[in-house]
């Protein structure tokens, strides 16, 4: 069996959001919450990869404007300085560098900087395109049309199920629904360690334990599904877990410029 790894990777601090707890899981409490919405470059030697894109630019000067009233309950923090184009470049790369950009899935939160990777090759689960083009009436507001339509005509890949990114075992992307119809998680196999990225498969540490999703959740039954199925690939994988929306996560783990490897 293939045995690749990843080279290195970076976690790279995007804005945060001010949310109370009982929105990112149930069972949670009414307090408010800081959490970051951050995206992971990864370097291969096949090429650059990105997981997820962070918040888009305009929600830096006007999230209101461009995420609609929604923006609102957010409570957006966004300094200019975590553009995602300007810590890439600070990293010493250009965008066009990134040949490949893995999506989690489509909510606002994760789909800011699709559009800056017009010669990328796409990844995605099957069913979130379709699902974000015209979602159920009541999740519409967590979908933003506008940062999905100027990729309409790029290179997506629609995957069916879990994906061998590069067939050397140092990327494996994995089917983790629920959360939104084509939600998943990627697996990066790095020199020293291994590490589930979880996209929102799980929003908080709490949930290893209930079990339970979200409000927010297109599948509440299969959220708890794929969040047994990531506590059972941690255990079994001696893997961590990276939580991308859990405060805990991001001052456990490294992050931008320091790299992981």
């Amino acid at each position: 069996m293939p045995n690749g790894t990843a080279t290195k990777m970076w976690a790279l601090p995007n804005a945060t959001l001010t949310v109370p707890q009982s929105l990112l899981a149930h069972g949670g409490a009414d307090e408010l919450v800081e959490i970051p919405c951050p995206a992971y470059l990864i370097e291969h030697p096949k090429g650059l990869v990105l997981f997820d894109t962070g918040c888009h630019p305009a929600a830096a000067d006007d999230p209101v404007g461009h995420w609609g009233p929604f923006a609102e309950a957010l409570q957006i923090n966004y300094p200019k300085e975590l553009l995602l184009d300007r810590q890439i470049q600070a990293l010493g790369y250009k965008m066009d560098d990134i040949k490949y950009v893995i999506v989690s899935h489509l909510h606002l939160d994760h789909t800011g900087y699709l559009h800056a990777f017009p010669n990328a090759k796409f990844l995605i689960m099957e069913n979130e395109l379709r699902y974000a083009y015209w979602p159920d009436t009541h999740l519409r507001d967590v979908f933003v049309f506008k940062d999905i339509v100027p990729t309409r005509n790029f290179d997506w890949l629609e995957l069916q199920g879990d994906f061998d990114v590069f067939g050397d075992s140092s990327l494996h992307l994995l089917k983790t629904p629920g959360h939104t119809p084509g939600e998943s998680s990627l697996y990066v196999h790095l020199p020293n360690r291994s590490i589930l990225l979880v996209g929102d498969t799980l929003h908080l540490r709490m949930q290893f334990d209930t079990l339970a999703g979200m409000p927010l959740d297109t599948d509440p039954a299969q959220s708890s599904l794929s969040i047994q199925r990531i506590k059972a690939l941690r255990d079994l994988h001696e893997a961590s877990v990276w939580i991308s929306h859990d405060p805990e996560d991001w001052v456990e783990f490294p992050h931008a410029p320091a790299p992981i490897e």
